[in-house]
C-alpha cells in the first residue's frame, strides 16, 4: 500500500461537522502512518564514541562523525531506520 500525504489538516468548520472529523482521523491515521514507516535499512555504524552534544564552533571531524553515528544508532533503536 502506498501512503501519499494529502496536505494539510482540513481546517475546522465552525460547527460541528460530522463529514470534517471524518477526513481529520482520516488525515489524522495517514500521517501517523508515515511517520511510523521505516526510513530506509542498511545503515551501520562501527567505533562509535556516544555523543549527544555538539559545540558547533569547535567540533572536529571525529565529533561530528560520533554525534552523526550516535543518532543513527539511536535512531535504528527506535525502529526509525534498518
Amino acid at each position: 500500500m502506498t501512503l501519499q500525504s494529502r496536505g494539510p489538516l482540513p481546517q475546522a468548520p465552525v460547527e460541528y461537522n460530522q463529514a470534517w472529523a471524518s477526513e481529520l482521523v482520516d488525515r489524522l491515521d495517514l500521517t501517523i502512518a508515515l511517520l511510523a514507516r521505516v526510513i530506509q535499512t542498511g545503515y551501520t555504524t562501527s567505533n562509535v564514541t556516544t555523543t549527544r552534544t555538539l559545540d558547533a564552533d569547535t567540533a572536529t571531524t571525529a565529533e561530528v562523525a560520533d554525534v552523526l553515528a550516535t543518532l543513527i544508532e539511536d535512531m535504528r533503536a527506535r525502529g526509525m531506520i534498518g
